[in-house]
């Protein structure tokens, strides 16, 4: 089925664009802590502050009273701004300032206000259920494009400096907002609050949050700036080395996501979303068995194998049951969520260093695995 290429396309580079800078900054983030002098509790603190004015991001600014291409031309301002601010000079405070007027989380993750608004224009633009998942799997899976060439530089690159890290990410910032000038985008009816969406609509809604909030509470434990930050600490690897690691996990993720809708179109949504993600958490929980850092990476490599087929149906999924009109709202209110449900995430893990290094991907794990039977347990009767 083809893709909307006026819509689709654009939007994707733009979020391909916007996950390279996401990634780049994720992996280095604890590094570049790391040579401020701070420790893995102090560099979770700060990841989980970047949570906070990534979260705030997402509650106003779908909810803004003005055209969608306003909204993300002003996302797309504050971004390359704060990309700008980095540049001034590397010390903690900059960093800070960056983190809040830019509201960049730093969970390796595209969890930005202008997801839940690209994501409403990709799903307007498709014609049927299978042309819808299509278009959602060609929209992660460029995500996952911009993941892998950051981690691919960071690799090949081994010796760049800081600064040259966030230059590079500073170009990326403008480029990401050319496509919002070309691309055509729809109106949408903005139902923001609790006494605006109906009452069904409602009461999944908050169903999803609450599975939501743990998947993604466990996601906030090993995503990309908390993995680098493991990795670093129990077995002392260099930013090359990780950026080697995040190379591998990306081109895993991304092919997982091509091969996610053809899984779908067979097992149906909600299968293909549960399945997939219980093999992924598995090996999420022997990565931490065997003190190896050849074993550790090797289940890490299995589990990205699998644990982002999820990531399409399940978008799909939920721009198929929320009713049109209400999609937006719902969207920005699910993104918050997990935003939400990450920021005590990386104070926490940062925290258990210090305790049980290897128990952080175990937990993570079952506490994901726990999300995906509960999930399978309510929405196994939907086949589509």
């Amino acid at each position: 089925m083809p893709l909307d290429a006026k819509t689709v396309y654009p939007l994707s580079t733009s979020r391909f664009l916007r996950s390279f800078v996401f990634t780049i900054l994720a992996v280095s983030s604890p590094f570049f802590l790391k040579s401020l002098g701070m420790n893995p509790l102090y560099s979770g603190l700060i990841l989980a502050l970047s949570g906070v004015s990534s979260t705030a991001f997402v509650y106003v600014f779908p909810g803004l009273k003005i055209s969608m291409r306003k909204i993300l031309l002003i996302l797309w301002v504050l971004f390359f701004l704060s990309l700008a601010i980095l540049l001034i000079r590397e010390s903690l405070a900059t960093f800070i300032i960056a983190l809040l007027v830019g509201g960049i989380p730093l969970s390796g993750k595209d969890m930005s206000p202008n997801q839940a608004l690209e994501q409403y224009s990709v799903g307007k633009s498709a014609t049927d259920q299978r042309s819808r998942n299509t278009s959602y799997g060609f929209y992660n899976f460029l995500s996952y494009a911009g993941s892998t060439l950051a981690a691919l530089i960071l690799f090949l690159f081994s010796g760049m400096s800081f600064l040259q890290i966030f230059q590079l990410s500073f170009v990326f910032a403008i480029v990401s907002g050319i496509p919002y000038m070309i691309a055509p985008l729809p109106e949408y009816t903005r139902k923001i609050g609790h006494g605006e969406i109906s009452k069904e609509t409602r009461k999944l809604r908050n169903e999803l949050i609450s599975l939501f909030a743990v998947d993604s509470f466990a996601g906030g434990l090993v995503n990309a700036s908390m993995l680098s930050l493991w990795f670093l600490t129990v077995y002392s690897t260099n930013l090359g080395e990780t950026g080697f690691i995040f190379v591998v996990v990306n081109i895993l993720s991304a092919m997982s996501v091509l091969i996610s809708g053809r899984i779908s179109s067979t097992l149906g949504m909600v299968r293909t979303m549960v399945y997939t993600h219980l093999i992924s958490n598995a090996f999420l929980i022997l990565m931490a068995v065997v003190h190896s850092l050849i074993f550790s990476e090797s289940m890490l490599f299995l589990r990205q194998a699998t644990s982002q087929m999820d990531v399409p149906p399940r978008d799909s999924f939920i721009n198929t049951i929320i009713p049109e009109d209400e999609r937006i709202s719902t969207n920005s209110q699910f993104i918050a969520a997990r935003n939400v449900s990450i920021i005590p995430a990386p104070a926490m893990g940062g925290a258990m260093f210090s305790i049980f290094q290897s128990g952080i991907p175990m937990v993570a794990g079952g506490l994901k695995a726990a999300y995906d039977l509960v999930f399978f347990a309510r929405f196994k009767q939907y086949k589509q």
